[in-house]
C-alpha cells in the first residue's frame, strides 16, 4: 500500500506543511499540489467543491507526492465514506464537540472491527494498491475539529477516542464560542490559553494536532508549540493577493 507519508513525517517528530484549497478545480488544485507541499486539503465544508468536483481534484493531486486530504461538510458517513473510496488518505472532521461524536467520526472511517466503514475502495485501490483493505485502518489520517467552548472543556475525552490520530484546531470558531473579540487572534491571551489547554492533551497522549497559520512567523510559533500539520496557505487568499498586488504595482509604474 501506499505509504501516508505524514504519519512518517510525524514518527520523526517533524511539522508536516499543508496547503487548503477552496477553488472547486482540478488545474489549481494541481498547482497548488506541485508547489512541494507536503499535504493538500480539499475543503467541502466552506470551500466550492462538491463530490465530482472533488475526485477531480484528487486526481489532480496525485500527479504529485502531496498527500491528499478532505475537509468534510459535516460528520456524516454518507460523504466520509465516499471520499475514503476516492482515495483520501485523511480527513478532518468540523465541529466535533464530544466523545460520542468522535467516536462516530472514527467509526465512519475505519473497516471492523475497529468502526463500520463499508467496502468499496473503487478508486482508493488505484491510487494506493490493491491491498488497500488490509492496511486502510493504520494509513488514514482521523483528524477532529476541535473549536467550540464544548469540546475545549471535553478535549481529553476527545483526544483519547480509539483510533483517532489527533485533532484539527478552529481558532476563528473557536475565538467565536468563547466570545473573544478578535476571530482567530493568536495573540489573545485567552485564545493561547485554550491552545495550552489542547496541547496539553495532544502532548499527554501522543497525538497529532493541526492548526492554520497566517504568517511565517505563527507557523514557526506553532510547530515549537506541538503542532505537527501546519496550513500556511489557502489558494483563494493567495490568488486575491497576487492579483491585488499585481495591479497596485503596475498602477504605481503606469502612474
Amino acid at each position: 500500500m501506499r505509504e501516508n507519508k505524514l504519519k512518517k513525517l510525524w514518527g520523526e517528530g517533524k511539522t508536516a506543511l499543508n496547503a487548503w484549497l477552496t477553488i472547486p478545480n482540478a488545474w489549481t488544485a494541481e498547482i497548488m499540489a506541485q508547489t512541494g507541499y507536503d499535504a493538500i486539503t480539499i475543503d467541502m465544508q466552506h470551500g466550492l467543491a462538491d463530490y465530482q468536483t472533488a475526485l477531480s481534484m484528487l486526481q489532480a493531486i496525485s500527479t504529485t507526492e502531496a498527500v491528499p486530504l478532505a475537509r468534510v461538510p459535516w460528520n456524516e458517513p454518507i460523504t466520509i465514506m465516499r471520499l475514503l473510496d476516492a482515495g483520501v488518505y485523511g480527513l478532518v472532521c468540523p465541529m466535533i464537540n464530544t466523545r460520542e461524536e468522535a467516536e462516530a467520526f472514527v467509526g465512519a472511517c475505519r473497516y471492523p472491527p475497529l468502526g463500520f466503514r463499508s467496502y468499496g475502495p473503487i478508486r482508493a485501490n488505484l491510487y494506493a494498491g490493491n491491498d488497500y483493505f488490509e492496511h486502510a485502518n493504520e494509513t488514514v489520517t482521523t483528524l477532529a475539529m476541535i473549536e467550540t467552548a464544548q469540546a475545549l472543556e471535553n478535549i481529553e475525552e476527545i483526544i483519547t477516542t480509539p483510533s483517532l490520530d489527533g485533532i484539527y484546531v478552529g481558532t476563528v470558531d473557536l475565538s467565536i464560542s468563547m466570545g473573544l473579540a478578535g476571530l482567530g487572534d493568536l495573540n489573545d491571551p485567552k485564545l493561547q490559553n485554550a491552545l495550552n489547554t489542547i496541547m496539553k492533551q495532544v502532548i499527554k497522549h501522543s497525538r497529532i494536532a493541526g492548526i492554520h497559520a497566517s504568517t511565517p512567523e505563527d507557523a514557526a510559533k506553532l510547530s515549537e508549540q506541538g503542532f505537527h500539520l501546519i496550513t500556511p496557505v489557502n489558494d483563494t487568499k493567495l490568488l486575491r493577493y497576487a492579483a491585488k498586488n499585481a495591479l497596485l504595482e503596475t498602477r504605481k509604474k503606469i502612474g
